[in-house]
């Protein structure tokens, strides 16, 4: 049990973003470096806007006892954070994209905002696990770079879907999901990000 404690807190879908951009800026896709400064904005913008708000958030409602617990078991307890954190990633995409010249990270991000409202949507009548669509918009990245850019990355991919298990599995231990609400989860989160990356198909 504990050890699916720690694997939920570990591999915790706010934190796939930051990993995604990651991914990105080091899949070399790129036949010139982007700039050190430009990176680190995006790091920054990233940082900010998909973690460092959205976290900032959860004490204040804590206080106010709209939830009840930092780990929101309950389906309703998951509205207003969803809805705040779908704002924040749009604001990292909005002010990226301005920027940014870069179409995947443009695109990735959208993608990330996207799979956060179509959770909000569902978690209104169903219970739908984040944790499974956090890890399922990474293997679709993955998925969608490897075929757009031609590259080889079949060792990130068998990791993804090898902690996509791991998380998968430790969410049924601690009981806080269906497998319905985990494959549905899943599916998501790599239908809408292929689903909006496919465009980097078209150059």
């Amino acid at each position: 049990m504990r050890i699916a404690q720690i694997t939920s807190y570990i591999f915790h879908p706010i934190l796939m973003p930051v990993i995604g951009l990651v991914i990105i800026l080091n899949s070399g896709i790129y036949s010139v470096e982007l700039p050190a400064d430009f990176r680190k904005y995006l790091y920054l913008m990233t940082i900010l806007c998909t973690l460092v708000l959205p976290l900032s958030f959860l004490p204040v409602l804590l206080y106010f006892r709209y939830v009840k617990e930092i780990s929101l078991g309950e389906r309703r307890e998951r509205l207003i954070p969803l809805f705040f954190t779908t704002i924040c990633f749009y604001t990292g995409y909005y002010f990226i994209s301005r920027l940014s010249p870069v179409k995947v990270i443009n695109l990735f991000l959208l993608s990330a905002t996207l799979v956060v409202m179509l959770l909000l949507v569902i978690s209104l009548f169903w219970k739908i696990s984040i944790h499974a669509a956090g890890i399922g918009g990474i293997t679709g990245l993955i998925m969608i770079l490897s075929v757009a850019y031609t590259i080889d990355m079949t060792v990130l991919l068998s990791s993804a879907l090898l902690i996509s298990g791991f998380i998968i599995a430790a969410r049924l231990a601690l009981n806080t999901h269906t497998p319905l609400q985990l494959i549905t989860g899943y599916v998501l989160g790599i239908a809408s990000v292929i689903g909006l990356m496919v465009r980097l198909m078209v150059r």
